[in-house]
């Protein structure tokens, strides 16, 4: 891609995005909300969007502006993927009819692209809880083990480095009420720290050998590997299944479920690893490349649906 096709794939990122549904999407926990602008920790950063005159009929701001500290020049087009062909993924998904429907209702809905680790404790975390709960334990977290910022008179604490974990023991981990999630988080770690789980290796990678690494790691089920593959490691075929999903797929794909003679139990809260696969591969295939992008409407789509909370 050359640099003015570049610079013409940010533009159309940049005025198709909606920043704040996205953040309230369930994939990145640490954004809080003050009057018209948003903040997000971001490793060692706070990351500041704000809003002014929202087109209500488009779902669009005639103005976005950007901060950080300290400075990451240019965030917004990592981290809300502005290098992304968002018309090209359209589509690509867009013969799927259910999702077609889902990108016009929710249009301005991007994946995020997250640093890795953050990404991993983030996800270790969310194991068999709930958002303000996965929230509270990481701002826990942050607060004993990152470092205070002060933007706009408010203050934050920045993502603890992977050292500073490394080092904490499982009590001191326990104490930000994290429970039985910080063997997962010591291994983790402890294991980049030594260099056993190399996050370079792990993107360059193709998706089943990545997978097949987090895997390996205590406490990290396919679940939590697609997440930390789909939103930190540029695996955007990844496709995590929770019982959003799940419901999702028992309500609109039974079809391909059928053509496979998988037979999908809604009332169970867990997937065998088997089934799991199997009904990964299904949807993988059916989507594509981009099967991401796909679950990520259909998880906010079945969320919003059932008036839960971000």
């Amino acid at each position: 891609m050359t640099r003015t096709e570049d610079a013409s794939c940010y533009l159309k990122s940049l005025n198709s995005l909606n920043p704040e549904i996205t953040v309230n999407s369930g994939q990145m926990f640490l954004w809080e909300n003050y009057k018209n602008s948003w903040y997000g920790v971001y490793k060692s950063h706070i990351l500041k969007f704000s809003l002014d005159h929202k087109n209500s009929s488009k779902g669009t701001y005639d103005h976005l502006y950007f901060d950080s500290l300290p400075e990451l020049d240019n965030w917004q087009q990592l981290v809300f993927r502005l290098d992304d062909d968002v018309n090209y993924i359209s589509s690509c998904l867009t013969n799927d009819n259910m999702i077609s429907q889902l990108f016009k209702k929710y249009s301005g809905l991007w994946l995020m692209r997250q640093d890795p680790f953050q990404c991993m404790i983030s996800f270790a975390c969310s194991s068999n809880t709930n958002i303000p709960m996965i929230r509270r334990m990481l701002k826990n977290l942050c607060r004993k083990f990152g470092i205070k910022r002060e933007i706009d008179e408010k203050k934050f604490f920045t993502f603890p480095t992977t050292k500073s974990l490394a080092k904490a023991s499982i009590n001191e981990l326990c104490s930000c009420g994290i429970g039985y999630r910080a063997k997962t988080i010591k291994s983790l770690t402890e294991k980049i720290i030594i260099g056993t789980l190399n996050i370079e290796e792990l993107s360059r990678s193709k998706y089943d050998e990545a997978k097949e690494k987090l895997l390996g790691i205590y406490g990290i089920g396919n679940k939590l590997a697609d997440c930390i593959l789909l939103f930190s490691l540029e695996k955007t075929e990844a496709f995590p299944i929770d019982v959003w999903i799940a419901r999702s797929i028992y309500s609109y794909y039974r079809a391909l479920l059928n053509q496979e003679s998988f037979k999908l139990d809604i009332k169970s809260t867990k997937l065998s690893p088997n089934k799991y696969n199997l009904l990964s591969k299904i949807m993988r295939q059916h989507f594509g490349k981009y099967a991401g992008y796909a679950q990520q409407y259909l998880y906010y789509h079945m969320r919003c649906s059932a008036n839960k909370k971000w």
